[in-house]
């Protein structure tokens, strides 16, 4: 750092900030590295905040590599790619939905400042089975959206029709749904007691922002339609492997004749 710091008392010239502004979206328990790469550091300091919406201001989360927050999962690590390059990377281990928000990178003296905002968000692992189905009308039709790692009720299904000219209520008397909680894993079931083809189309599962989607077929031999066109997509598969182990033999048939007629 001694060069970076006789680099920018020569060129005096104030630090730049050379990672722009961006949006990271990660799982829970996952580890965030919040990039900042700083050119011409000399004698200032980086620091990390975070945005509290409670007081609409940056509250200052480190200084350089000093941790002000109790919380050992925040961590700066700092290395330098030249003698007025360098990185500031704010790490954050096992991430909680605490979390997300808005971190913010910023040098500044009394006469200027940089800074750049990184908007970290955090989701949760989600699923939903099966994601397409193919059934036959009055069939009984079960779709499990399943949200692990939390407990929460906060989950909604949202339907819309393929052909977009039927609005269906789904909490009409043949759709419920049925809440499951069991340790850190919540599922919110829906079912369908009496399948008809107005129920065709995008069945989407909702949580905060995430979504899943699953896509519902309703109509009259439509479940043997899919279980033959599985069935000539599998033989084409299998026809283009036996091609491809013929062509392999017939390869080296040739090749072991040729070596023979050699010799």
């Amino acid at each position: 750092m001694i060069h970076g710091l006789i680099a920018a008392v020569i060129s005096n010239k104030f630090p730049q900030i050379l990672t722009q502004s961006y949006n990271q979206t990660l799982n829970i328990s996952d580890t965030a590295i919040l990039t900042c790469h700083v050119e011409n550091l000399g004698y200032h300091h980086v620091t990390w905040l975070k945005y509290d919406p409670t007081t609409t201001t940056y509250l200052p989360l480190t200084v350089s590599e000093h941790v002000f927050i109790s919380d050992a999962r925040y961590f700066v690590s700092s290395y330098s790619t030249s003698s007025d390059s360098s990185y500031w990377n704010l790490e954050i281990s096992n991430l909680k939905l605490s979390d997300e928000g808005i971190y913010e990178c910023k040098i500044s003296n009394r006469r200027a400042s940089v800074s750049i905002q990184i908007n970290l968000q955090v989701q949760i692992p989600m699923t939903i089975k099966p994601s397409r189905l193919y059934v036959e009308p009055g069939s009984s039709v079960e779709l499990d959206c399943i949200i692990h790692n939390i407990n929460t009720s906060s989950i909604t299904w949202h339907f819309s029709s393929l052909n977009h000219t039927h609005k269906l209520n789904i909490y009409h008397y043949d759709i419920y749904e049925k809440f499951h909680n069991d340790k850190n894993t919540s599922k919110l079931q829906l079912i369908i007691r009496h399948a008809q083809p107005y129920h065709s189309g995008l069945w989407t599962c909702i949580y905060k922002r995430q979504r899943r989607s699953a896509k519902i077929f309703v109509q009259k031999g439509a479940f043997q339609y899919h279980q033959q066109q599985r069935l000539i997509s599998n033989n084409r598969s299998s026809s283009s492997s036996i091609q491809c182990t013929m062509s392999l033999i017939l390869f080296a048939l040739l090749v072991g004749h040729h070596m023979t007629h050699r010799i």
